[in-house]
């Protein structure tokens, strides 16, 4: 149920009361009736009616749950029903005999004044413990953040640990190249320097891509996972001749800024395993309160090596980009392998629905 149906609702009954009380002091004479009685249904009666408009075009403007919209309406009922039970058990212990006319007048004062309570008690709760649940989540996405400042430190500890180890490598063997005549020993140290070369430099261009590209530094804490995976697509640095086939539309997930180049290095890592003439296909599905996307490789291989120490940084190319891709992704996701089987090499990324995140 949404919240303007339920202001159509309030606002019906507004007008209806307003309407009874007007039309009562207006077909009733004074000596036919109580003059306490005529004046208390136009004002108290009215009064109350004309709050529940107030209280129905409050409720225009605000967007509550379904479950809000149910209790406030709850509570209308439940205030109007409360006062009309105690005033029908008070009235006849104070007066021995009630007419028809009094029993009218305490049954539209007490539904009256009763509903309004009880709709602006229910409006006041919505509104509350809908403050509450975005001050929850404000608190979340900050140590979201935080924890996400503590992952890119970690990260950056890594890549000091490899360019270090890397430099110092480099260093030793041209230090012992200059002390030898060149011959096929030095040849070896030759190699092993250009290998060493090409680790620092993967691993400095992966240190370079990692985080939000410059492209796409306004993503959203909520995106649309399509969106993302094409972004994504842009992104990767792909040789091969491959096909990505991304769905038209996705749902919209909770996300870090740095999504589309992680989703670009995964990309990357299945590209590695697969053939140049392969495809890699994207899929999501909800599951509650998930989204499920799932990044299909066909026909290609996960290498032994990384299957053995998934996630860890064990080889230099695709080991290193899921390394990066799973540290990065586990600050507002979760990054697993889902098949590994038959030719065909999938990973899933369990992503929060911003559309059903909070109810």
């Amino acid at each position: 149920m949404r919240t303007n149906r339920v202001a159509s609702v309030l606002a019906f009954a507004g007008v209806g009361l307003v309407s009874f009380a007007v039309v009562n002091f207006l077909t009733h004479e004074i000596n036919t009736a109580p003059t306490a009685h005529i004046v208390s249904n136009l004002v108290v009666a009215g009064g109350a009616g004309a709050g529940l408009l107030y209280v129905a075009y409050w409720l225009s403007g605000q967007s509550f749950s379904s479950a809000r919209n149910k209790r406030i309406l709850a509570w209308t009922g439940l205030g109007a029903g409360t006062l009309l039970g105690v005033f029908l058990v008070v009235q006849p212990m104070a007066q021995e005999t009630v007419t028809g006319e009094e029993l009218l007048h305490i049954v539209q004062v007490s539904l009256s004044v009763g509903g309004l309570l009880g709709a602006a008690i229910g409006s006041f709760e919505a509104r509350a413990l809908t403050r509450a649940e975005e001050v929850t989540r404000v608190e979340s996405q900050l140590d979201a953040l935080e924890d996400e400042r503590e992952r890119w430190a970690e990260l950056n500890t890594v890549f000091g640990h490899y360019v270090n180890n890397s430099v110092t490598v480099i260093n030793f063997c041209l230090a012992d190249l200059q002390d030898r005549v060149t011959d096929a020993e030095s040849r070896e140290h030759i190699e092993t320097i250009a290998d060493r070369v090409e680790t620092v430099a993967t691993v400095a261009e992966h240190v370079d891509r990692l985080g939000p590209a410059a492209a796409f530094d306004d993503v959203p804490p909520a995106a649309d996972l399509a969106s993302l995976s094409e972004q994504a697509n842009q992104l990767a640095k792909i040789d091969a001749d491959l096909s990505i086939q991304i769905p038209a539309d996705g749902p919209t997930v909770v996300v870090g800024a740095s999504v589309a180049q992680d989703l670009a290095l995964l990309f990357e890592a299945l590209a590695d395993m697969g053939g140049p003439d392969g495809r890699i296909e994207c899929t999501f599905e909800t599951h509650h309160k998930d989204v499920l996307a799932r990044y299909t490789a066909t026909p290609a291989t996960l290498p032994a090596a990384i299957a053995e120490s998934l996630f860890e940084p064990v080889t230099r190319e695709s080991g290193l980009k899921l390394y990066f891709a799973d540290r990065s992704i586990d600050s507002y996701a979760d990054l697993s392998l889902a098949r590994n089987d038959e030719g065909v090499v999938a990973f899933e990324v369990r992503f929060e629905s911003a559309s059903l995140a909070g109810t």
